[in-house]
C-alpha cells in the first residue's frame, strides 16, 4: 500500500472512530444550531427561532478541560422556549437543577445576572421590573412526613430594562460591591435568592436551597415615555444565581 492510501485509510478510519465515539455520547449538540433541533424533539416544536444566545466559561482549578454553558430563549410562532446546555469535554447535557421551559404570549428566564423577558414588544420603548423575595422557611419531619412553611422579611429589587429586540426586554441585577453569598441588609438580588429559600430536616444539620416561584412585575413604557401597561410573571430563585 501507498503513502496516499494509507493516508486515506487513516482518515477514513478516524471518521469512523470519530463517529463512534459521537454515537457512544448520544450526539451531543455542540452548536446552536444542534441545541435547537434538540428542544424541537423535547418540545415537539419546529422551525425555533433564537432570539437571545448567551453563553458563560469556568473551570475549576484542579480540571483539565472549562466548562462551557450555553442559555438560548428561542421563538416558533407566539410561543417561547428556552434551554441551558453545559459542555464539558466531548459532553454535552442539560444545566444541572435548570429545567427548560416553554410559554405561550410571554416568558421570563434568568441567565447570568440578567432577568430575559419574551414577548410581543413592538411598541414598547422602554421598561423596568421587580422582583419580590420573602425569606421562606421549610422544616420537614422525616417521621411523619409533614413539612411546615415559616416566612418572614419581604424586600422588592427594582431595575431598570434595555430592550433587545422587538421580541427581548433585558434586566440587569447584578450589583457591584455586593457578594452574592451576603447576608444581612446588604444582600442584593442574587444572594437573596440563594440565602432568603431554605429546605430544612428537624434534627438533622445541613441546609438546601428550597425552591420557589418570585414575583416578578414588568411595567412597559410606550415610546412616549408613558406608562403602557404591565405584566405579572414569575421566575425560580434557582435561575437567579450567580453561576448560572
Amino acid at each position: 500500500m501507498n503513502r496516499g492510501r494509507k493516508i486515506l485509510r487513516n482518515l477514513f478510519l478516524s471518521v469512523l472512530l470519530a463517529l463512534l465515539v459521537y454515537a457512544l455520547l448520544d450526539f451531543p449538540p455542540y452548536t446552536v444550531q444542534g441545541m435547537l433541533d434538540r428542544m424541537e424533539r423535547e418540545y415537539l416544536v419546529s422551525d425555533l427561532e433564537p432570539v437571545v444566545v448567551r453563553g458563560k466559561s469556568f473551570k475549576f482549578g484542579n480540571e483539565t478541560f472549562a466548562n462551557h454553558t450555553t442559555f438560548l430563549l428561542a421563538r416558533t410562532g407566539d410561543s417561547y422556549v428556552t434551554g441551558v446546555f453545559d459542555r464539558s469535554a466531548l459532553e454535552v447535557y442539560h444545566g444541572v437543577n435548570r429545567d427548560p421551559g416553554i410559554m405561550k404570549g410571554t416568558l421570563c428566564a434568568a441567565f447570568n445576572g440578567t432577568i430575559y423577558v419574551a414577548g410581543d414588544f413592538a411598541d414598547v420603548g422602554s421598561a423596568s421590573v421587580e422582583v419580590t423575595v420573602q425569606r421562606t422557611t421549610r422544616l420537614y419531619e422525616r417521621d411523619s412526613e409533614e413539612s411546615e412553611l415559616t416566612y418572614g422579611e419581604r424586600k422588592t429589587f427594582s431595575y431598570p430594562g434595555v430592550k433587545l429586540s422587538d421580541a427581548v426586554l433585558a434586566f440587569s441585577y447584578q450589583e457591584e460591591g455586593i457578594s452574592p453569598g451576603a447576608w444581612g441588609p446588604n444582600t442584593g438580588l442574587e444572594g437573596a435568592a440563594y440565602n432568603w429559600y431554605s429546605s430544612l430536616t428537624k434534627g438533622e444539620g445541613g441546609r438546601g436551597i428550597l425552591h420557589a416561584d418570585l414575583p416578578v412585575t414588568v411595567t412597559l413604557y410606550g415610546r412616549d415615555g408613558e406608562v403602557s401597561g404591565a405584566l405579572e410573571l414569575s421566575i425560580d430563585n434557582y435561575e437567579l444565581y450567580a453561576w448560572w
